[in-house]
């Protein structure tokens, strides 16, 4: 199966170990981004992707084709236009201090500022099986909206599955009235999609609709109601002070919930693109629910342990630990 996605890349500034801002003069530059950081790891396990974008047109633009290059993402749908990127500083956690990011210049983007007529989208959807359209598309400007939202037409009626994640950050759509215009946007969006991550927060707070049930009850009236093949998440926990995490998912018949995982956390930027990106390879190897969920849990597991956005995991360092639990030396 080939992948696609469609989103943002962004430049992640971090200070070394786990100093503050305030404590260095030195910051480590990383390429990434949701669509990014799924591609990379579909392309570890072994998939051809890409990546649908458009970089500044400039130094910054080229070293970050080259990163895109370097995790095995193809390049040839990406565009190069205007002089910006966006970026965030993170700050990373320790101990009971949560890690802390700071956003900047996502709005004046390249990305940010280019509608879909920057984009060849005949191309996009001829030559990849899946598109994912990450869902902070549809808060950042109105140009990368209507661009989403063509897409995911285009993809659907050319007979591709569509993926798409909700998103949503608050510190992008702080305007009154933003709550109404964004349940629109989703409600514009998900009849063209197959495949969707998300919560049950998302259905509830975004969506607006009634939980009058159960949890189950409540995903299973969204699903019928926009036809979703696949609905998955993820749900963190704390029991005796450690924190854990479970993965979800649902079809229409029916739903697998994974073990619950300790976590260790060295960075857990880009861990939910990795549990995104396991249950997309179990969706391309038809494996079966339970498998795809377990196996989706234990790579943002792992992703948690790795420093930066990008799940740079295999399917056998995967397979190994979820077969060899408590495995510290791989030879």
């Amino acid at each position: 199966m080939r992948f696609a996605a469609f989103g943002e890349v962004m430049l992640r500034l971090s200070p070394p170990e786990y100093l503050l801002l305030d404590q260095t003069n030195e910051l480590r530059m990383d390429y990434t981004g949701t669509g990014v950081n799924i591609m990379a790891n579909l392309a570890q396990f072994g998939y051809a992707t890409s990546l649908a974008t458009v970089l500044p047109d400039n130094r910054l633009g080229q070293v970050a084709k080259s990163a895109i290059a370097k995790y095995g993402i193809r390049t040839d749908l990406l565009t190069f236009a205007h002089q910006h990127i966006g970026s965030y500083f993170a700050e990373n956690g320790y101990g009971q201090r949560p890690t802390q990011v700071t956003y900047q210049n996502r709005h004046h983007s390249s990305f940010g500022v280019s509608d879909q007529a920057a984009y060849d989208f005949e191309q996009v959807t001829a030559s990849n099986d899946l598109i994912h359209i990450c869902g902070i598309s549809l808060s950042l400007t109105d140009e990368t909206r209507n661009a989403a939202h063509a897409l995911a037409k285009k993809a659907a009626e050319a007979g591709k599955k569509v993926c798409f994640d909700f998103n949503f950050r608050p510190s992008l759509n702080t305007e009154p009235n933003k709550a109404a215009f964004m349940k629109k946007q989703y409600e514009q969006i998900l009849p063209y999609c197959d495949i969707v991550f998300g919560s049950v927060r998302d259905l509830t707070d975004l969506l607006q609709m009634p939980l009058s049930g159960t949890e189950d009850e409540l995903i299973s009236v969204f699903m019928e109601m926009y036809q979703i093949d696949w609905f998955a998440g993820t749900k963190r926990t704390s029991a005796n002070n450690q924190k854990q995490l479970q993965g979800f998912l649902y079809t229409r018949d029916e739903q697998a919930v994974s073990t619950s995982r300790e976590l260790t956390i060295l960075d857990r930027i880009g861990a939910g693109d990795a549990y995104a990106a396991g249950i997309l390879a179990g969706y391309a190897e038809s494996w079966s629910l339970t498998e795809t969920v377990e196996f989706a849990t234990m790579n943002a597991v792992l992703a948690h342990t790795i420093h930066g956005d990008v799940p740079l995991t295999t399917k056998e360092q995967v397979l190994a630990v979820l077969e060899n639990p408590g495995i510290d030396l791989i030879r």
